[in-house]
């Protein structure tokens, strides 16, 4: 059987009807009047905010020695820089060989792919010669011809320059290595001087100390809610205003929630609904794994998440009457049945909250989690690893989805939009968006990641996150970032997200970086999600307590670092020859900058519209 019928008998296996159980038909509650309950109310957490504010101002010291501080952040600037790049060159020469074998992997690929450019030039011979289109069609089938030849002399000459540059890094290596560790003690030296000016503003006391955690958690939770959205959901009913009542008064509920970045839309009341119909619901919601799973679904699904669903982009409504939701109680009671069954990646009994929001945001419903699980281990189970390599899902993104926008006239409007890409392929946005639909249906944690002109996808790996489809974290060869898109958390730059998952390995520590965080927010400042900003020309006010929580974090890190050594066992290499095919041998097409040899089908004009 041939691929393509082959996965149209995959989709053959389900056709996605919303099923009540699964889907909160309902329209989201315009947002209600307040009436003279609701008044009084909103004026009781009016005054618990402002007395709160003043307390807590009060327990604030005054900071000293700031100068003093930023002199030393800035007198690092330069020895970081050193140790960076010189860190490169040793990554570049220990990758060389691993660059001549991506090259070698991908030419592996020419002959299916100079294949297919000849079967379409000859299809288009084959057209008669009344037909109107046939001149056009044959002029783009000897276009698409000479393309596929010219990546394959492309390819064939960068291999030959990968060979040299293998036997220059042998020479190279062992100087890059020294030039290397000393840079890098330079940099330890400076860092250390930071961290001691740091210390000497005179805030390391109150960010170990946990006595204002209460305060601060409430204050946030009141500044994120507002006294008027809580009242809001306070007057709706008594019950509600207890959960109000009841999430005030558990210290611990309320650092969990703040921790994992809160309630979507600062919709506390509702989290908190959605938390106590959980355990309702479930016995075992009350400790371990599903009690972090109950959270970060009541945190992801505060607001009413929209369901994916049938056809592509174009069929989508834009009436909101017709809009279906994912139902939070339901997605907890499945994911629990699930886990229980052995059918999530093993890795997920680890993830804390904040990770686990990463996976229970998919807008797909249930049921098209389970065909997705049901579909991979027919078609492709030598992509479910049996560890927790989370790496190990990604080739059958790279391999079986059709890279090319030719077949999109192909979707069909009674199937899911994810079946509709793994029949029809697609470029970056759907190729991204269906690795992320499977990574979350085996329970891993995924986000789009958005390169300039490019889609991607992160994902979490035991030994920190990931990207697939694209290029690394960091700044690219044209000297800009990338950023995080959906369910990225509102951190801007890719590295300020990748900055922020590392230290939360640390839980402890990582409460200081949170509680400076929250003065800083009680203090008036701005959120600052990292130390990298996406436009260099973006003019950043100072926020003195943003950036004490900043530094904490990099202190955090390098102490992370410092104690867990790169292994050998670490899956860059895996990740190298995934993502090998969309970073060599390269062709741009016109929205992206990514066109590996493989599956590709004939055009690459693509008019895409963001999930």
């Amino acid at each position: 059987m041939n691929m393509k019928a082959y996965v149209l008998s995959m989709l053959g296996m389900l056709v996605v009807v919303a099923a009540p159980v699964q889907a909160a038909d309902k329209n989201p509650a315009p947002a209600v009047e307040l009436s003279e309950a609701g008044k009084a109310l909103e004026s009781k957490y009016t005054a618990i905010q402002t007395a709160l504010k003043a307390e807590l101002e009060r327990a604030i010291p005054k900071l000293a020695k700031l100068a003093a501080w930023q002199q030393a952040i800035l007198a690092e600037e330069g020895p970081e820089k050193e140790a960076t790049a010189k860190a490169r060159e040793v990554a570049r020469l220990q990758g060389a060989e691993g660059r001549l074998r991506d090259l070698e992997d991908q030419l592996k690929y020419a002959p299916q792919t100079l294949e297919d450019a000849q079967e379409n030039l000859a299809r288009a011979r084959a057209r008669g010669e009344e037909d109107p289109e046939r001149m056009k069609v044959l002029q783009s089938a000897e276009s698409f011809l000479k393309s596929r030849q010219g990546d394959i002399d492309r390819l064939k000459a960068a291999i030959e320059k990968a060979k040299v540059e293998v036997e220059e890094a042998k020479v190279k290596l062992p100087e890059a290595i020294k030039a290397a560790e000393t840079a890098k003690q330079v940099h330890e030296k400076a860092l250390a001087a930071t961290w001691k000016a740091m210390d000497a503003v005179g805030v390391s006391g109150l960010l170990s100390s946990n006595s204002l955690d209460a305060k601060l958690a409430q204050y946030i939770i009141l500044k994120e809610a507002t006294p008027k959205g809580l009242a809001d959901f306070a007057q709706q009913s008594t019950e509600n205003q207890k959960l109000v009542d009841q999430l005030f008064a558990d210290k611990d509920l309320m650092l969990q929630m703040l921790v994992a970045d809160g309630a979507s839309g600062g919709k506390y009341g509702q989290a908190m609904k959605i938390y106590t119909d959980i355990q309702k619901a479930s016995s075992k919601a009350k400790e371990g794994v599903y009690q972090r799973l109950a959270m970060a679904i009541s945190l992801a699904h505060a607001e009413l998440m929209r369901m994916v669903i049938q056809g592509g982009v174009a069929e989508w409504s834009k009436d909101p009457a017709s809009f279906k939701y994912i139902d939070p109680v339901q997605r907890y009671l499945n994911f629990e049945k699930w886990y229980k069954a052995g059918e999530i990646q093993k890795g997920f009994k680890n993830l804390n909250v904040w990770n686990l929001r990463r996976v229970v945001d998919c807008g797909s419903p249930d049921e098209m989690l389970v065909w997705a699980r049901q579909m991979l281990h027919t078609l492709r189970p030598d992509c479910i690893p049996d560890d927790d390599d989370t790496m190990g899902f990604v080739p059958f993104v790279d391999h079986e989805i059709a890279y090319g926008s030719g077949g999109l006239v192909n979707d069909l409007p009674d199937k899911h939009f994810m079946q509709n890409i793994l029949a029809n392929g697609g470029i970056c946005g759907r190729r991204g968006f269906f690795c992320r639909f499977i990574l979350q249906a085996f329970g891993v944690p995924a986000i789009e990641r958005v390169e300039p002109g490019h889609s991607t996808v992160a994902l979490w790996h035991p030994s920190g996150w990931k990207t697939v489809l694209g290029g690394d974290f960091g700044k690219s060869n044209r000297g800009r970032y990338s950023k995080m898109g959906g369910g990225g958390g509102g951190y801007g730059a890719d590295v300020n997200f990748v900055a922020s998952a590392k230290a939360r390995e640390d839980e402890t520590a990582y409460l200081k970086v949170k509680r400076a965080q929250w003065i800083g927010t009680l203090m008036g400042e701005a959120w600052k999600p990292g130390l990298i900003i996406i436009k260099p020309s973006q003019i950043v006010a100072p926020t003195t307590w943003s950036d004490i929580a900043l530094h904490e974090q990099r202190r955090i890190n390098a102490q992370l670092d410092a104690a867990k050594p790169k292994s050998s066992a670490d899956p860059e290499r895996r990740q190298e020859r995934t993502a090998g095919r969309h970073r060599q041998g390269e062709r741009r097409c016109q929205r992206c900058h990514h066109h590996p040899i493989g599956r590709v089908q004939q055009s690459d004009r693509e008019q895409e519209s963001p999930l």
